[in-house]
């Protein structure tokens, strides 16, 4: 019996534990992904906090520079780079600054 009581103690401990293990939180489904994937602007461009020219501008992409850039999906339109009806965007993280811009403004190597 002493055997059976120690082994429910144990089981009991155990999901105890877990009970008081933070939750995980899901990203929102709006949240930058950006991987170590190098990119380099083509020209200046704003980096944006979503898919839009419309929404904040959250700092610049300079001509030249390099960053870690993530997968391309479609947001709102824009004239951008040579592009009078693009709708691809790219996450971004440029020296700490998450956000998007115009796909058509990076190259990649």
């Amino acid at each position: 019996m002493r055997k059976l009581l120690a082994g429910a103690a144990t089981a009991m401990a155990g999901v105890a534990g877990l009970a008081f293990a933070a939750p995980a939180q899901a990203a929102p489904s709006d949240a930058v992904s950006v991987q170590d994937i190098n990119c380099h602007a083509k020209e200046s461009v704003r980096i944006r906090q979503s898919k839009s020219t419309s929404s904040t501008a959250l700092g610049l992409f300079p001509k030249g520079a390099g960053a870690d850039c993530g997968g391309a999906s479609e947001g709102g339109t824009y004239t951008a780079c040579g592009h009078p009806d693009g709708y691809f965007w790219i996450a971004i993280n440029y020296q700490g600054v998450k956000g998007y811009i115009a796909l058509y403004c990076i190259t990649r190597p």
